[in-house]
């Protein structure tokens, strides 16, 4: 695997779909992006006084030089490594859990916490169209993981996506013409269609970044 930081993009994803290692380092790293999804709900939630806030800064800015003593090259990163990376190792996104997947459609679940909350307890619509993107891209690689590019994403807003509640993500395949993809997709609040996006994959050539 080439050390450069910019990657061919095949290459890339067959690195970022390797399953999440099973060691003490890669253990300790979940429990700190489980913490860091708790304190990004916190975060949200609260209006700390002049004190707590400057207090708060000081911590994170000892943890920001904690953790850029050990920063390391993207190929060499535990973020957002597995199948879908968007699960527990990334902060991005709330974790999808995958129901079903086959060559034709898959299907999704997850309840976003508040940080994904646009107002008025609805999920952000721009956290919306990222999580369509994720999941749409993966339908387009299929089960053989086919490295792919969104070329176009199309977010319809139906109805409104409460936080902190189980919501269920579905996409198919419509058709693939060489290599596009056009993929399309469904969020649902239990019967409630909350949104819907249609999309354009192109799998990409080697040697493409």
């Amino acid at each position: 695997m080439t050390t450069s930081q910019r990657m061919d993009a095949i290459e890339m994803t067959e690195h970022r779909r390797r399953p999440f290692p099973h060691t003490e380092q890669a253990a300790a790293y979940l429990d700190m992006m489980a913490q860091v999804g708790v304190f990004q709900d916190t975060l949200v939630a609260a209006n700390p006084e002049t004190a707590q806030a400057r207090q708060i800064q000081a911590k994170l800015a000892e943890l920001i030089e904690l953790l850029a003593s050990s920063a390391v090259p993207e190929h060499e990163r535990l973020y957002a490594l597995g199948d879908f990376g968007s699960g527990e190792s990334q902060a991005l996104l709330p974790p999808l859990v995958v129901d079903h997947f086959d060559d034709d459609a898959l299907h999704a679940h997850f309840v976003p916490g508040q940080f994904a909350m646009g107002m008025n307890q609805a999920m952000h619509g721009g956290v919306v169209s990222l999580i369509f993107d994720t999941l749409m891209g993966r339908m387009a690689a299929g089960l053989q993981g086919i490295p792919c590019r969104t070329a176009y994403l199309n977010t319809q807003y139906r109805h409104v996506a409460p936080v902190e509640q189980r919501l269920e993500l579905h996409a198919r395949v419509e058709s693939i013409e060489g290599r596009k993809r056009f993929i399309v997709a469904q969020l649902l609040h239990g019967q409630t269609l909350c949104a819907e996006a249609d999309a354009l994959f192109v799998a990409v050539r080697q040697g493409q970044h």
